[in-house]
């Protein structure tokens, strides 16, 4: 496959998702590729530089092609004031890229709005579990056998990416990793317990991963709770 066609397409219960292949390069993005976005997309791109173009080329594809799978052809997808992308009120969506892969995931926002995220399975990195987990999610973590511990670390970081995407558009503000304790299940669902600093809420939030072709994929969709 060429850079920025189509990897897959995936429908999953939170919302329907596109995955780009992105070249692993700062090179500038063909101008053939630009054309395939909305001009002030496309002259929104001309403004970044190296990887931080590849990446919004590629996540902006992804998303935009999620949006037909979804029936909708939105104008501009533009970045918001927190860095999200802005899309017509009645659409939520959410972007993640890693190294060689974007993705985008759309759905409708009567049923909440989505995060998504994307993780590599390499390298571990268990040193980041006291910045990542609360105190409860590292005793967990440190009664499974060692070679148990960084899928089950990973697991829980990339939910939380995704929770902080899901809630951005209610609370707009970094969310710390340590606001919402995750426990997974072995069907590919998640418990989340939220503790906003700000008392934000209550939200109704619900979690998936799964994993495929050597990485993590998560989404969270939240509403506030009736």
């Amino acid at each position: 496959m060429s850079p920025f066609d189509i990897a897959f397409q995936h429908a999953t219960p939170h919302g329907v998702l596109t995955a780009v292949h992105i070249p692993d390069s700062s090179d500038p993005v063909p101008e053939r590729v630009l054309a395939r976005l909305p001009a002030e997309e496309a002259t929104y791109a001309r403004s970044l530089r190296a990887y931080r173009q590849v990446s919004f080329v590629g996540g902006r594809l992804a998303l935009r092609t999620a949006c037909v799978q979804l029936g909708d052809d939105p104008p501009a997808i533009l970045p918001t004031e927190l860095g999200a992308p802005k899309l017509p009120g009645h659409v939520t969506g959410s972007i993640s890229h890693k190294r060689t892969l974007a993705i985008g995931m759309v759905g409708q926002s009567r049923n909440g709005t989505l995060g998504v995220d994307l993780e590599e399975y390499a390298p571990t990195r268990l040193n980041i579990a006291s910045a990542i987990l609360t105190e409860a999610e590292q005793e967990t973590i440190r009664q499974l056998p060692e070679d148990r511990r960084w899928i089950a670390l990973l697991t829980r970081f990339s939910i939380k990416e995704s929770i902080y995407k899901a809630l951005n558009p209610h609370v707009r503000r970094y969310i710390d990793f340590k606001e919402a304790e995750v426990t997974p299940d072995l069907e590919g669902g998640a418990h989340i317990r939220l503790n906003l600093v700000h008392s934000e809420g209550p939200f109704a939030i619900e979690a998936r991963y799964e994993w495929f072709q050597g990485r993590l994929l998560t989404s969270v969709r939240a509403r506030p709770h009736d």
